[in-house]
Formats: C-alpha cells, structure tokens, sequence
C-alpha cells in the first residue's frame, strides 16, 4: 500500500514544478507547499506511519485527478470547466459501511420500526437528558435470536459524554450501552 505513496509523491513534486505561462525560477507558495507535502508522505511512507492506511483512498484519487491534468492553479485556464461534470475525488461511501466518529448511546433494541418510534418518544417523557437529542436506529442481526433494530441517542462528541449520559439513565435503573452515533433516523 505504502509503495503507492512513491508515485503520488512524485506526482506532486513534479506537478508543483510546472509553471504556466512564464519560465520564472522562484518557486510559488501552492509549489512550495506540494513539495512540502511530497516531503512529508514519504517520510511517512517510510516510516511505515499508520495514519497513510486511513487517508490512501483519498491519495488514491488525488494522483488520479492530476494524471487527469486537472489544473492546478485557476488562471491556468480561462474559462471554467462548462462542458465536464464535477470530479469527485473520493466517492460518497454506502451509509451502512460508514463508521461514525461522533457517540452514541443505545437505549433499547426493538423488531420493529413503527415500535422504535414509540420507544423514543416514551423515553423522552420520562427522561429529561434526552431531550435535544437525535434518535437513530441501526439493524442488528442476532442469527437465530432474529434481527433486531436498535434505538440509539446522541450525538455526543466525546465516548466520556455519552458514558455520562448512560450513567443518568442506569442511575434511573434503564440500560444504556455507549455506541457509535450512525444509522437511520427516527421518523415521527
């Protein structure tokens, strides 16, 4: 995976090397930076650092999209794109593969969706904490417990803040398990 950063790195480094119009010398600030960048890549990419894993996809596209010879600079071309779809650099992930970074709380897991609503609405009356929060649900599949649709409550910034707010609601003798904050809401 890491051998993939050598040719993006290249990539910036001699893209940020062209110069359009005039042969000047100096290098420009956007120049400068993607050497700066190139730099630091592979250097991570040496360092067999874990955070290239997260972010490869995105490189991935970055390289494509300047194989492309999309410009650079906006006075590299005078008119606008006016014939060609906007590039998307990184395509939009399915919501069910989408790893929250936000927190949850799971409050209840019921079979229906009809019922998760109702759940909701039932423990906000006799919950104040809930109050200003969102509702989620997100499937789970038990085998041969069955598939259960689970109630979640947040968002919440910090796992601290959602254990928090789990201990409130076990203080008033109900369940709450922290989670990611992801899924489908709540319709009314």
């Amino acid at each position: 995976m890491f051998r993939l950063l050598l040719p993006l790195c290249l990539s910036l480094a001699l893209g940020a090397c062209g110069t359009s119009g005039t042969a000047s010398r100096a290098l420009s600030a956007d120049s400068q930076q993607a050497l700066r960048l190139a730099a630091a890549l592979e250097a991570a990419a040496q360092a067999d650092d874990a955070v290239l894993g997260h972010v490869i996809h995105e490189m991935d596209a970055l390289e494509a999209a300047l194989a492309r010879g999309v410009p650079v600079h906006a006075e590299a071309e005078a008119e606008p794109f006016m014939d060609e779809p906007a590039i998307a650099l990184v395509p939009r992930p399915e919501a069910d593969t989408v790893l929250s970074l936000m927190h949850g709380i799971h409050l209840a897991s019921y079979r229906d969706a009809r019922h998760v609503s109702e759940g909701w609405y039932a423990l906000q009356g006799l919950h104040a904490s809930l109050a200003g929060l969102q509702a989620r649900y997100v499937t789970a599949d038990l085998g041969p417990r069955g598939v259960y649709l689970r109630l979640l409550a947040g968002p919440f910034d910090t796992a601290e803040e959602a254990s928090q707010a789990c201990r409130s609601l076990q203080a008033a003798q109900n369940w709450c398990a922290v989670t990611a904050f992801d899924g489908t809401a709540v319709s009314p």
